[in-house]
């Protein structure tokens, strides 16, 4: 999914976690200058988020894999059997109840997986606009599986401060065999190499992590990096006016802590537009950089739903602002994450890992059904 690489500047971004008060104990050295939590399954955890970066590169300390598209979200197992799927605006166990179903099954011990609900098609890539129409629809197929990348929490211990790999090694054992959870694979050091042939297959982005990398929980980390494959982009819905084809959504990204407009995007799908008019509150058009850019008769709203969209044909239809093509209409999706900001330099580094061909999960997870 591509969010963007910082929160505006007024929100905390950042757990807090408050400790009982203790009386310091005579004659002994001075405490530390932070209370140390308490172990134990923590009431929330924040998905660490991506920095965009501008191009490929080859790392021998870097892991590479697909960005897969999908819903975001921590997987968080109780240890007796209770299974919670937490997105980023709210639960999905309603949602997707074949993976809680699936991760009820597994046996799962108290663990907090991060990862992403995909449905895939027949070749097994991520389908967003598959996943949206479900989404939308309220129903349960096509059936959904769950792509974990991470380890965050095991056995009461945070692995947070651990490194990437050392997290991976600990997530593997608790995948299970011939299920909707599965742990995608990746590839060390040759990331241009990955990139080339995800843009090949039609991938939208792939993701590079820093193998020694601590997980950020709630923040953009600098060792994990977003690299585009397309102009495939998320936006923020702010309104939307009628015209002759359909409803146009208005839409915008975040700048500088206040909402920039971005263009436009025609919302054709007989359920797609009463569920985006449903969503929205009255918002002030102050609130929005520009308004008059828009054009006239533009009802705003509060921006809660979040467009996944590409760029649309040149002179498709002409107008105030550029014009996109609507990818996925989504609720799923902080619209916070959506800040406009110029993507950083990859790392100067390079490979010196010998070449091995990819397997084939590195580009493709495995569809459910042809699980045997």
């Amino acid at each position: 999914m591509g969010h963007g690489d910082a929160r505006p500047p007024d929100l905390d971004v950042s757990p807090r976690t408050q400790a009982p008060r203790r009386r310091p104990a005579p004659d002994t050295q001075p405490g530390l200058p932070m209370a140390i939590p308490a172990s134990g399954m923590p009431e929330r955890v924040l998905a660490e988020a991506s920095t965009s970066c501008s191009a490929a590169f080859d790392a021998d300390d870097w892991l590479f894999s697909v960005d897969w598209e999908g819903s975001r979200c921590l997987l968080i197992a109780g240890g007796d059997g209770s299974i919670r799927l937490q997105g980023e605006t709210s639960t999905l166990d309603d949602r997707f109840p074949e993976i809680v179903e699936a991760a009820a099954s597994a046996g799962l011990p108290s663990a907090i997986l991060d990862g992403v609900v995909c449905i895939l098609d027949e070749e097994g890539r991520p389908d967003l606009e598959a996943l949206a129409r479900r989404s939308r629809s309220g129903r349960d197929t096509p059936t959904a599986v769950y792509l974990a990348t991470d380890l965050v929490h095991l056995g009461g211990e945070s692995l947070t401060a651990r490194p990437l790999l050392a997290r991976l090694g600990a997530l593997a054992p608790l995948i299970p065999r011939d299920s909707r959870i599965q742990l995608p694979d990746h590839v060390t050091g040759h990331g241009r190499a990955l990139a080339a042939a995800a843009a090949e297959r039609g991938l939208a982005g792939m993701l590079a992590r820093r193998q020694d990398a601590s997980y950020l929980s709630g923040m953009a980390s600098p060792d994990r990096l977003r690299i585009p494959l397309s102009q495939r982009r998320d936006a923020v819905v702010v309104g939307w006016r009628e015209s002759a084809p359909g409803l146009l959504a208005v839409l915008a990204d975040w700048t500088l802590g206040r909402l920039g407009l971005v263009g436009v995007t025609l919302v054709e799908h007989q359920v797609a537009a009463p569920w985006m008019t449903a969503s929205a509150d009255p918002l002030a058009i102050d609130a929005v950089l520009n308004p008059g850019t828009a054009g006239p008769g533009v009802a705003w709203s509060r921006p809660r739903l979040v467009a996944t969209v590409e760029p649309a044909p040149r002179g498709h239809r002409g107008g105030l602002l550029p014009e996109w093509r609507l990818v996925a209409l989504r609720d799923d999706v902080d619209p916070m994450w959506c800040v406009r900001r110029p993507p950083v330099d990859p790392p100067r580094a390079s490979s010196r890992r010998p070449m091995r061909p990819f397997s084939p999960t590195v580009l493709s997870a495995l569809p459910f059904d042809r699980v045997a």
